[in-house]
């Protein structure tokens, strides 16, 4: 099941000392219209057949896996380097930046907050990113991918996805 819906703003920060929900979230650029996408993929479901009954009991595996995925316009160079990891560097009075040719481990907390309904935190969520792309040289935006794949928090007894009414 995927939702697409109307998001006032993306909020994210570094996950809590303790592993628990960041406290610090803050929005880095805005978000391409339509593009927020949260999904939960399926269980797995194993069908035991026995010669009595036949294919008749279920056994489910929980490996679902919940992702918030959506597209930066125009992203800045410090944000480029918020979700790809890397650093912008300053020479000469002008800024520049480069992905790192190895993938950084990049966990943060995330808040959606939603334009109606509820708003949805996610305590701790591995970032992967697509460096910016799109057509160059024309009027449309070029934009960043990011893939927020929900994790365990490592706090215990914190949730790892929160629906909050508003």
């Amino acid at each position: 099941m995927a939702w697409t819906f109307g998001v006032k703003r993306i909020l994210s920060g570094d996950k809590a000392v303790d592993g628990g929900m960041g406290t610090v979230l803050t929005e880095h650029d805005e978000h391409l219209k339509g593009t927020v996408v949260l999904e939960t993929t399926d269980e797995t479901v194993n069908w035991v057949e026995t010669e009595e009954k036949g294919k008749r009991i279920a056994i489910g595996q929980n490996d679902s896996e919940t992702t918030l995925t959506f597209e930066i316009a125009n992203p800045s160079l410090e944000t480029q380097a918020y979700y790809l990891g890397g650093e912008v560097v300053t020479a000469d009075g002008k800024k520049s930046y480069s992905p790192p040719a190895q993938k950084e481990v990049i966990e943060k907390s995330f808040t959606l907050e939603t334009k109606v309904g509820y708003d949805i935190d996610i305590t701790n969520g591995k970032v992967v990113a697509t460096p910016i792309g799109g057509t160059v040289g024309t009027d449309g935006v070029l934009t960043m991918k990011v893939m927020v794949m929900v994790q365990t928090p490592e706090k215990a007894g914190e949730d790892a996805l929160v629906y909050r009414e508003k």
